[in-house]
């Protein structure tokens, strides 16, 4: 098997509201791969007890027919509400260039047979030091990470050093239109937690979260802005707030556009992250992105793509801010497994 060398973040179960859903007996989703240095990687399934009866199964996987995961099955007891994670193992696969990787969730329990198919994809940032020139060209050692939304394209590429995490997302779109050129303008929205924390749900809960905007100005230049850090509580996430004064001035930006596509640079210092999020291989956190394109797709969210449950959505994951263009339905929480590794090769 020949997979980039990732390890991945995990979403805790245990941290994520159990809320039933539809019809389902339960509720199913697979977290993107994880490869963890030295060892085999691993396929990680989420499921949940929808119902109000427990439920006695099994769940199993299917994987691309070059792909080999172990083992064939697991058995599943869950009380009502109850949510499980559990791992499957690849023995042999096959890495693909679009970083794609359909996979069907199959759990067979309490008389009925729950099927979810996806696509999971392998998340990690290598380790490399681009220019933040608006050259993507820099980046061809990333992992890209590609999703669609409403017939446009978003890609995210991300690498560390022991320094500074860099992203690049680049979106295709109509048109750039920059922070100072509209009542609503594009962006790119941020957010980086430790793993194992979770978003809480009340305005007076501890944010656990560094979230960053990242925009385009009129003369071509890029601005960061920091909406939030660990300590503050969740009620400024839900205050409306104007940007000025809240610039970020730590982080390197670049935001160009090429042929249709708008490339956001940026590289951010460990140094305010490094006692909750420490650079290294096999470093596991969350890394989530909303793209901002008012006057086109509207939000697109890496959350939703990565086929986290219409549950998972909550109105106090992301900060609310001047110029956004919001939708009535929150977007999902702010918890998108990534990893730090050695090498795409």
């Amino acid at each position: 098997m020949h997979l980039p060398v990732i390890c991945l973040v995990a979403i805790v179960a245990s941290l994520l509201p159990c809320v039933t859903r539809g019809t389902e007996a339960v509720l199913l989703r697979a977290e993107s791969m994880t490869v963890l240095p030295n060892s085999l990687p691993l396929i990680h399934v989420h499921v949940q007890n929808a119902a109000d009866v427990p439920y006695d199964g099994t769940i199993s996987i299917t994987m691309p027919d070059a792909w080999k995961t172990t083992p064939a099955q697991h058995a599943l007891r869950l009380e009502p509400g109850q949510c499980e994670r559990v791992a499957f193992s690849v023995e042999r696969g096959r890495e693909v260039a679009d970083n794609s990787y359909p996979i069907e969730i199959m759990a067979v329990g309490n008389g009925q047979t729950t099927v979810r198919k996806q696509s999971i994809v392998v998340a990690s940032a290598p380790f490399f030091k681009p220019a933040i020139d608006g050259e993507p060209s820099d980046w061809k050692d990333a992992i890209p990470v590609t999703f669609v939304h409403a017939d446009r394209q978003t890609t995210i590429s991300t690498c560390w050093n022991r320094n500074e995490l860099c992203v690049l997302v680049a979106v295709e779109e109509d048109r750039l239109v920059p922070a100072d050129d509209a009542a609503e303008f594009d962006a790119v929205q941020l957010a980086i937690a430790p793993r194992g924390t979770a978003t809480g749900t009340a305005p007076s809960d501890v944010v656990t979260r560094f979230e960053y905007l990242l925009v385009a100005e009129s003369e071509g230049k890029g601005g960061c802005y920091q909406l939030l850090q660990p300590g503050a509580t969740l009620a400024d996430a839900a205050a409306v707030r104007a940007l000025p004064g809240l610039a970020y001035k730590q982080a390197s930006v670049s935001v160009s556009r090429k042929d249709g596509v708008t490339y956001y640079e940026c590289s951010l210092p460990f140094l305010p992250m490094r006692s909750s999020i420490r650079p290294g291989e096999g470093r596991e956190f969350f890394l989530s992105v909303l793209v901002h394109d008012p006057d086109g797709t509207g939000i697109r969210d890496w959350g939703e793509a990565a086929g986290m449950w219409e549950s998972q959505r909550n109105a106090l994951a992301w900060s609310r801010w001047i110029g956004a263009k919001w939708k009535d339905q929150p977007p999902m929480d702010c918890r998108t497994e990534w990893g730090m590794c050695s090498s795409r090769y």
